[in-house]
């Protein structure tokens, strides 16, 4: 831990951080993403500091992602650029992410047309165009449309929405984790599975602007998934031991 005297004297509970090394973690990422034509979207679930998103910004972040409509409305001051990870379902919800300023370009992700209505249907009273990305699983089983038929059903069901807008897709790879041979074929499984979703879609005439994904665990693969175009990952401006257990950080980056 560099330029801190006395450990003793901090009072606990305390989260106590080297500046120096989170700046090199977020360069380091910054870098990665973009020598490989990616953006780099961290989710800020992490720390929820509009100090911290800044320098991630600064660094080469390019936009942030949110898990609620208060983050929204609490990082629209740091940026513009906004991904909300979970659809605000609910009346008191949906008023918040609307009540955001116009200059916001809010993309929210969604799995099913029964988030879809209410949302279109606010945002096209408020007289205002969100954008859309569709969640799809790609194997964690925990949220997302599955397959590619039911991408596209989705999809379209958005394009022909009024008050919101098809952006793209968005996935979590959380299953994946670690290094080896049976990592190795499931970043391969994914990539195909990714390139799969893409051309099914661009077959339908919806050719995916976004394609979010990206996991710390993964990160350092991700130019390895065919038509990814942004990262979403957000431990490794710190990292931990998990990180450094699966093979995303070295002792240096912790």
């Amino acid at each position: 831990m560099t330029g801190l005297l006395d450990l003793d004297r901090v009072e606990t509970p305390a989260a106590v951080v080297d500046r120096a090394r989170m700046e090199a973690n977020a360069r380091r990422v910054a870098d990665y993403c973009a020598q490989h034509g990616l953006r780099w979207r961290p989710h800020i679930k992490t720390h929820k500091s509009r100090r911290i998103a800044r320098l991630q910004l600064e660094r080469g972040a390019r936009g942030l992602t949110v898990a609620t409509p208060h983050e929204a409305e609490v990082m629209s001051a740091v940026t513009a650029d906004l991904l909300l990870a979970y659809p605000p379902v609910g009346p008191a919800r949906l008023e918040r992410v609307l009540g955001l300023s116009e200059s916001v370009d809010l993309k929210v992700a969604l799995d099913s047309t029964e988030v879809l209505a209410p949302l279109a249907a606010a945002s096209r009273a408020a007289g205002r165009s969100i954008g859309i990305l569709v969640e799809v699983d790609v194997g964690l089983r925990r949220v997302g449309v599955q397959g590619v038929d039911a991408a596209v059903r989705l999809a379209e069901a958005v394009a022909a929405s009024e008050g919101v807008r098809y952006r793209g897709i968005l996935f979590y790879a959380g299953h994946i984790r670690g290094t080896g041979p049976a990592e190795d074929a499931a970043i391969a499984q994914l990539s195909a599975d990714v390139a799969a979703l893409c051309e099914g879609l661009a077959s339908a005439g919806l050719v995916p602007e976004i394609v979010s994904g990206g996991t710390t665990p993964t990160l350092w693969r991700s130019h390895e998934i065919e038509g990814l175009t942004e990262v979403r990952a957000g431990t490794c401006i710190f990292n931990d031991r998990d990180a450094l257990t699966v093979g995303a950080a070295r002792e240096e980056d912790l």
